[in-house]
């Protein structure tokens, strides 16, 4: 049996997601694959590279700075967060990335970006990533505020519109247990209603009537796929750590403070089913 461990995004909610990757670095949980979206793709990285405290310090120290998100970096560069400065001066010098301990360990890792032609979602393996990490750059690539990104052949963006939670992918895989960190709480779903106008879709991505059909479907997608996880929960498949209580906050999120919060409760959940994760991964 195998055990996967599956990363929901949510932008700056992730923080929420570094609580609980924390807590697994110190207690020395590893999985054989990890799966992630987004801000579940970003948070992988460093949980995988076993560096704790990597990715709070990231959103503490930095996300008030313009480099990190600001409407600035969305005037120069098409896109609002600063993934050059990210992955670039970031992960080099200031808070370096440790390369080799993240190619090298034997945890993999599966990122999902959203395929604009297809509309659908696709993965790439650690193995196919560069040091730039173009695809967790592409699965972190928000429509509207972000450019389409190329890589492999594909034209890309945010993973969260096609598969925000890649549980579905990781049964598919072969990983009959899972554990599941989401990023709303339980009361949660997604209204249904699209977030654009099909009219503004279009106007930004005519191009791609896969896409936008994806997009329009947003609440549907989401809503389903948090019913997998409630059933792969109560048929004891699955380990699904969520908020214990609504995140109040903003995708764009820059108070450190108010994610310092979110941080601490994704500790604390994480601490409460500790219990549940080590049981379950005794299975694998």
């Amino acid at each position: 049996m195998s055990v996967g461990l599956v990363l929901e995004g949510g932008g700056m909610r992730g923080a929420y997601t570094s609580g609980v990757l924390d807590v697994f670095l110190q207690n020395g949980v590893e999985f054989p694959c990890v799966y992630g979206i987004s801000a579940g793709a970003c948070n992988a990285l460093s949980y995988i590279s076993k560096q704790k405290n990597r990715n709070f310090d990231i959103f503490y120290q930095y996300v008030a700075d313009k480099r990190y998100i600001s409407v600035e970096n969305l005037q120069n560069s098409g896109s609002l967060f600063g993934f050059d400065f990210i992955f670039g001066e970031l992960a080099h010098e200031l808070l370096p990335f440790d390369y080799d301990t993240f190619f090298q360990s034997e945890t993999n890792l599966k990122v999902g970006a959203t395929d604009l032609k297809t509309g659908k979602a696709v993965f790439f393996e650690k193995s196919e990533m560069d040091e730039a990490f173009t695809a967790v750059r592409a699965s972190s690539s928000l429509p509207f505020i972000s450019n389409i990104v190329i890589y492999q052949g594909y034209e890309l963006l945010d993973g969260g519109c096609a598969m925000p939670i890649p549980l579905e992918r990781s049964i598919f895989d072969g990983n009959e247990y899972n554990v599941v960190v989401l990023t709303r709480d339980r009361s949660y779903r997604k209204k249904n209603r699209p977030e654009f106008p099909r009219s503004v879709l279009r106007a930004k991505y005519g191009d791609y009537p896969n896409f936008i059909n994806t997009m329009m479907n947003r609440s549907e997608i989401y809503n389903s796929e948090l019913e997998v996880c409630r059933r792969q929960e109560k048929d004891g498949k699955a380990v699904v750590i969520r908020p214990s209580s609504p995140i109040v906050t903003g995708r764009y999120e820059k108070d450190p403070e108010r994610l310092k919060s979110i941080y601490e409760m994704g500790v604390s959940d994480a601490m409460k089913q500790l219990p549940e994760v080590l049981e379950v991964l005794k299975k694998a």
